[in-house]
């Protein structure tokens, strides 16, 4: 079974998983599965009512929808297969961490005279890339938003640098003296659940000659 081993709390998800082996064969396979833990408000399927789908596809994509509490939860799957009379059964479990994302977002002005495209910005947490998003083009004495929404599963108590930082004139190169790294911080207090650990840290602000680039961290609001 394969898929992300964080979800956001309250959002969906989907698992692949490959059966391998069975009775001798073209077999039909029966796929029941739902999720486990200790508060299951909002997520889906459950034990009491779990998802099963049949065919002879050897390949199963598995459809589950996070809790909206913060928590470890296990995703369990049940195969048997049935072939000329023979039947065969088994499962597998898989952990998934489910935690209410952080948004990092960075926005960048441009006070030089020319467009700026196809922007990659980079969102690093304790100097470990977390994910990327591209700006197609900030315009001349604009503003453009990079958003990115960060999981931070396994993240301990204690505090911990947020980089952003952008290729802002496309030569492969991240130069902090043209605004192109932004340090900030973000804190984490106390202990799971996450949902009540969290400050927030919005602030810092570097000016250069072109760009101007600010950095906001907030925890995501749960519908």
């Amino acid at each position: 079974m394969s898929g992300p081993p964080a979800i956001a709390a309250g959002l969906p998800a989907a698992f692949n998983v490959s059966i391998v082996g069975g009775p001798a064969g073209p077999a039909n396979y029966t796929v029941k599965y739902y999720i486990t833990g200790s508060d299951l408000t909002g997520g889906l399927p459950l034990q009491s009512n779990p998802t099963t789908a049949t065919g002879t596809n050897r390949t199963v994509r598995v459809n589950v929808t996070a809790p909206m509490k913060d928590q470890t939860i296990t995703l369990v799957v049940q195969v048997s297969a049935g072939a000329g009379g023979a039947v065969e059964n088994t499962s597998v479990e898989q952990t998934i961490v489910v935690v209410t994302p952080i948004v990092l977002s960075a926005t960048f002005h441009n006070g030089g005279s020319t467009a700026a495209v196809n922007v990659t910005v980079r969102f690093l947490v304790d100097d470990v890339a977390v994910g990327t998003k591209t700006l197609p083009k900030i315009g001349a004495s604009q503003d453009a938003t990079a958003t990115f929404n960060y999981l931070p599963a396994g993240l301990i108590p204690g505090t911990h640098t947020v980089r952003i930082e952008a290729d802002l004139d496309g030569n492969g190169v991240i130069d902090p003296a043209r605004g192109e790294s932004v340090v900030s911080q973000l804190f984490y207090k106390g202990t799971p659940p996450l949902s009540t650990g969290w400050t927030v840290l919005i602030g810092i602000g570097v000016f250069i000659p072109a760009f101007l680039v600010t950095v906001a961290m907030r925890r995501r609001g749960r519908p």
